[in-house]
C-alpha cells in the first residue's frame, strides 16, 4: 500500500509512523504540508507535491497537522477527497477537534461531564460569568495546545488583565471551573479506531497546575475505569475522530474531561510510546490500512463485476 503521512512539525512521531509503515512492507512518503499546492478544477482536480502531481499517488493520507495548520490542512484534505483517496481523519472532525468551545458543546449534547465552562462576547460579559463560575478559574485559548495559552487566575482583577489583552489581540478564548483537587495531575487516554490503545497519568514536576509533558511533567502508566473507558471513546465519537488523544481529570465529582486533541504526540521519554510500552504507531498504521480496505470496496465494484458491465464476461441466460 503507498502511504502519506502529512506532516507539519512533529517530526519525530510522524518519522516514528513512517518508519512503522515502511517495516510492514508499504511504500510510505513523509510531506511537509508547507510543500502541497492545489488547483481546483472540475475536469481535472491536481494536488502537488513541489512540482510533482501526486493527485492519484497514494492509498492513503494520514494527517499530522499542528493547530496552525487546520484551515490549509483541512483543505489538503478535502482534495485528496475530492480526488477518491481515503483519508484517515475527517477535515470536519480536524476543525472540531481545534475549537475546543465546539468540542465541548458536542461533549454537552452527549452529557459527558467536563468542568463548567463559560464564553461571553465582551470583557464585560466574562465578569458577569464568573460569579457563576467561580475563582480560581482557567482562561484558555480556544486554540490552545500543550498547555501553552492557559492561565490560572485567582481573582476578578486578575481574570480582566488577561481576558482584555486577548480581546486586543482578536484571540478567542473561554473560561473553566478549575478542578483544584486535580491541580498538576491529568490522565491521557490514546484512542485509535474506536479503542483505547494505552493510557497514562500525567504530573507536574515543579507545582504548576498543568501537566503537560511538553512543559516537563512526568509520566506513568494507568489502567483506566470502564466508566472512564467508555467516557473517553463517547468523547471521540462524539466529534468524529479516528486518533486521538483524550485528557481528563478526577474530581470530587468523578472524572471530567478536559479536551480532545486532534493531533497527539507520542514519542520521547515521558511520551505515551515510550512509558506503555505500546506502539502507538503501529496502531495508527494498522488501522489506517484496515480502514482502506473497506473505502475502496464501498465505492468500488469488484474485478469480475466491472468485466460484468463491460460486458467481457458471457453471462448464462
Amino acid at each position: 500500500m503507498n502511504i502519506c503521512i502529512l506532516s507539519t512539525d512533529q517530526e519525530k512521531d510522524d518519522h516514528r509512523l513512517l518508519e512503522a509503515a515502511r517495516a510492514k512492507g508499504h511504500t510510505a512518503e513523509l510531506y511537509n504540508i508547507r510543500d502541497i499546492s492545489m488547483v481546483l478544477a472540475t475536469d481535472k482536480p491536481s494536488i502537488y507535491w513541489r512540482d510533482k502531481d501526486i493527485t492519484k499517488t497514494f492509498d492513503a493520507i494520514i494527517p499530522r497537522l499542528n493547530v496552525n495548520f487546520t484551515d490549509y490542512g483541512t483543505n489538503v484534505l478535502q482534495q485528496f477527497i475530492c480526488s477518491q483517496t481515503y483519508v484517515s481523519e475527517s477535515p470536519a472532525a480536524l476543525r472540531l477537534g481545534r475549537d475546543k468551545l465546539k468540542c465541548l458543546q458536542y461533549l454537552l449534547a452527549r452529557g459527558l461531564p467536563f468542568p463548567a465552562t463559560g464564553i461571553a462576547y465582551t470583557p464585560e460579559g466574562f465578569r458577569q460569568l464568573a460569579k457563576v463560575i467561580g475563582m480560581p478559574m482557567i482562561i484558555k485559548l480556544i486554540e490552545s495546545t500543550e498547555g501553552t495559552g492557559i492561565f490560572l487566575v485567582n481573582s476578578v482583577k486578575e481574570m480582566d488583565n488577561i481576558v482584555r489583552t486577548f480581546s486586543q489581540l482578536g484571540a478567542s478564548y473561554i473560561i473553566q471551573r478549575f478542578v483544584a483537587e486535580a491541580a498538576g495531575t491529568d490522565i491521557r487516554a490514546f484512542v485509535v479506531g474506536g479503542k483505547v490503545v494505552a493510557s497514562m497519568c500525567r504530573r507536574s514536576q515543579d507545582g504548576d497546575f498543568r501537566s503537560n509533558v511538553a512543559l516537563g511533567g512526568c509520566s506513568e502508566p494507568y489502567q483506566l475505569t470502564a466508566a472512564e473507558e467508555q467516557m473517553v471513546l463517547s468523547a471521540t465519537a462524539s466529534i468524529g475522530m479516528n486518533v486521538s488523544g483524550v485528557d481528563f481529570v478526577r474530581s470530587n465529582d468523578g472524572p471530567m474531561l478536559l479536551e480532545i486533541n486532534v493531533s497527539p504526540d507520542f514519542t520521547g521519554e515521558q511520551g505515551i510510546e515510550k512509558v506503555t510500552g505500546v506502539n502507538i504507531a503501529d496502531a495508527i498504521i494498522d488501522f489506517a490500512v484496515s480502514q482502506v480496505h473497506r473505502f475502496y470496496e464501498n465505492r468500488y465494484p469488484s474485478a469480475q463485476v466491472l468485466e460484468l458491465q463491460r460486458g467481457i464476461l458471457c453471462v448464462d441466460g
